[in-house]
Parts: structure tokens; sequence; C-alpha cells
């Protein structure tokens, strides 16, 4: 009776702390990691360990935002086991979690493994209607073990309606109990373009890196879930739905265009066989060509260009190209609209400061240039609009399909994706 009775508290207790959360005001604050500490009786900084621990779920408001400084390092505390309860981070508003090289940021317990009561695991971070222009950013983070318990958001990074960016990230340590299905490092859903680039993806179990349309096996033909994958690794130890080694299994399904990243596949080897997409089932969104012997790897996919054969050192052997759209203090790239277009669609920039060069361009899925509208002009600091008619340089309407608007400045290139509907 006693066993019994001491059950049924352990699950109140557990209960109880389950339903502990802080919220943002939703004023227009911008709250750090020591702010909650003040605010919150469940977030505290442990002197010895030199971290933040976090004992309820954080949810930053559409006005709110939170930043979490270089060299911070924020724990989510777990109960049980790590598939039972475990905090994480919800964000209608905007999260700026800016690490550098030499002061990254530390996202989960950084002791956790896939080694039974090696640390805590956490529900990772929900962006629900945010960050539709990229204001939100992860950069320099490592983000480790994070896979929420919620079956369908099995993901250390969620994105519904939002686009973030994602950007020199190390995801690392996935995993789920599930035999079948699995889990992803970013899961994507509805109208989210995120930018993921420089990031590496590694030692997953029953997990793949990316997935469009998250927790259906069919792809969204309608809303277009699709990320600009750039120049990050997809390492061998990315374990595939069914669990590891991913000979046979796909790492990134229904959506995003790739560029210049390294693709694991098998123990050792890297697909760069991957061609010019083809478009399998009349929808627009395109399939790939590969002659590697473990095929459908990358599956429904807008496109794979430039496949790396080897791991990319970004910050060491590699001449990078700055792609977010926000972090240039000077020059700012909007969605265009209406997008989907069938006649035209506006696309919108702003120059804080005169730019001398300046330069528009739009490629198709395949990297291929369609149309300059901007060439080598300069400009004074404002907001300006430019239209693109659906032609290209020719004056010939482009087919159907999904395109992508290239602003190059100086060493900052931002893109964004168009898409055309007839």
């Amino acid at each position: 009776m006693k066993s019994f009775l001491l059950s049924i508290l352990l699950v109140l207790l557990f209960s109880i702390q389950n339903l502990s959360a802080w919220t943002s005001s939703n004023e227009g604050v911008c709250y750090t990691m020591d702010t909650l500490c003040l605010l919150s009786d469940d977030i505290n900084y442990n002197t010895v360990d030199q971290m933040y621990e976090v004992d309820c779920d954080i949810t930053i408001l559409e006005n709110d935002t939170l930043r979490i400084l270089p060299g911070e390092t924020v724990l989510f505390i777990s109960y049980i086991s790590p598939y039972t309860i475990k905090r994480g981070m919800i964000i209608y508003g905007c999260i700026l979690a800016a690490g550098t090289v030499e002061e990254p940021i530390h996202l989960g317990d950084p002791e956790a493994t896939f080694t039974a009561g090696s640390g805590h695991w956490w529900n990772g971070i929900e962006f629900i209607n945010a960050s539709k222009n990229g204001e939100s950013i992860l950069k320099y983070c490592t983000i480790r073990a994070a896979t929420h318990i919620d079956d369908d958001k099995e993901t250390a990074i969620f994105c519904e309606n939002a686009s973030p960016i994602i950007d020199h990230c190390t995801i690392m340590y996935m995993g789920t109990n599930a035999e079948e299905g699995g889990c992803s490092a970013i899961g994507i859903k509805g109208q989210s373009y995120p930018i993921v680039s420089y990031c590496t993806f590694k030692n997953f179990f029953r997990g793949i890196a990316i997935w469009c349309n998250v927790w259906s096996f069919f792809q969204d033909t309608e809303n277009y879930p699709s990320p600009l994958v750039f120049g990050c690794n997809i390492l061998n130890s990315v374990g595939g739905f069914f669990g590891g080694p991913c000979d046979y299994d796909i790492v990134v399904l229904f959506g995003g265009f790739l560029d210049n990243c390294y693709l694991g596949v098998g123990s050792i080897f890297a697909d760069t066989t991957l061609g010019f997409p083809i478009d399998t089932i009349g929808d627009e969104i395109c399939n790939t060509i590969s002659t590697f012997e473990f095929e459908q790897k990358f599956y429904m996919i807008d496109g794979v260009v430039n496949p790396r054969g080897d791991t990319l050192l970004t910050g060491i052997n590699e001449e990078e190209t700055d792609i977010l759209p926000t972090t240039s203090q000077h020059l700012f790239l909007n969605n265009c609209y209406p997008n989907p277009f069938e006649n035209f669609t506006t696309i919108e920039f702003e120059l804080k400061k005169a730019i001398s060069t300046m330069s528009m361009v739009v490629i198709d899925s395949k990297g291929n240039r369609v149309k300059t509208l901007i060439n080598n002009q300069s400009f004074v600091s404002g907001k300006y609009d430019i239209k693109w008619y659906g032609d290209d340089d020719a004056g010939q309407k482009v087919p159907n399909g999904i395109y992508f608007y290239k602003l190059v400045s100086g060493n900052s290139l931002l893109v964004k994706k168009a898409i055309v509907v007839k």
C-alpha cells in the first residue's frame, strides 16, 4: 500500500513538474539568461559547473526576444529517463543565440551521449509562426541530445511557418525509441524557409538530418516547406529512420535546396554523384539522380548542386560566403509577395547606407541564372522594390517551379525563394 501511494505521489510530482513553464511578458522585452534567473525560481545559474540549469519550459511570446550570450551553456533538466519528462523552448517571438568560434553556445547537456545516464535530454527549440524573415539566429551553437517527446515533433529544431537562421551549428546525439519513422534534427512544416548554413549533423540513432512536412510520408505540394542548406556536413553517423548505419536509408526528406554540402552515406563514403534534379511526380518539386550504390538517401528534394567529397572545415580551409539575410547591418532582403505568384512578384530590399555596386539575379533549382534584375548598380540608402514578371533574360516566361533570387553586394550574398505557378 505504501509503495502504491508513493507511486501515486511520484506521478503527481512529475505531472506538476511537467506543467512548469516560464512565459515572457509579450511587451517588447529583450531577456537574457541572467534576467530569467531573476524572474523564475526554476532557472538558476550553477556557479560550479558554470551553466544555466532550466527546470521548466521557456516560452518567448510574439513581441519579445531571448538573447543567449557567447560562451553560455543552457542545460534543460529531464526526469526519470531521457524520454519521459523533458524541458525545452517555444519561440513565437525571437531568439538571438549568437556564439563565436572562440565562445560557442551550448544548448543541452554538454555531457549527454547515447550512453544510459550520461546526461539530460531535452525537447529542443520550437519556432511557431515566428522569424518569417530570419529574425531569429542560432549561430555557433552546439545543440546536443535534443529530441522532442511529442511523437509529432521528434526534432531538435521544429519550424512551423517559421524561417530562422541556423548557422555554424552542430546538432548531435539525437535518437528515438520508435521502431519505425524516427526523428529529425530539423523538422519543418507549413510555409517555412529557414537557411541552414555551415552546420554539422552527426551521431543520430533512428534519425535524419532534415524532414520537410515533418511526420508525414507525403510531400506537401501546397505550402512547400523548404530550407536553403548551404555548406553543411551531413556525416556518416546520421543513422536514418531505421537506425545506423544508414546505408540504405533516407537522411534528407521532402524538401530543401542543398548546395556545397558533404553528403555522407554508408560507413566511409560521400555521395558526389547527385546530378540535376528531376520532377518525378509532376508537382514541380524535384527528386535527384544518383549513380551511387546506395540510392534514395536524399528523397524528393528541390535540388542538390556542388556535392562535396570531403567534409567542410569552416573557418579553416574554406572561404565562406555570407548568406545570412539579417546578419548584415546595412543590407536587408525581404520575402517577395505574392508568393507563389502567377503574373509578377514584388521583391523588397533596404539599404542602411549607400552601396557602390550591387546585383540581383534569379536562379533556377539547377543553379542556372535565369534573370538579371539588377546589374552592378549603385544605390543610396533607402527602401527599394523591384518586380519580377516570371521571365528570363530573353523575355520568355519560365516554367512553373521553385526559383531563388540573390542579392549580391561585396561579401554579402542574401538569398530568398520565389515560386512560379500558372
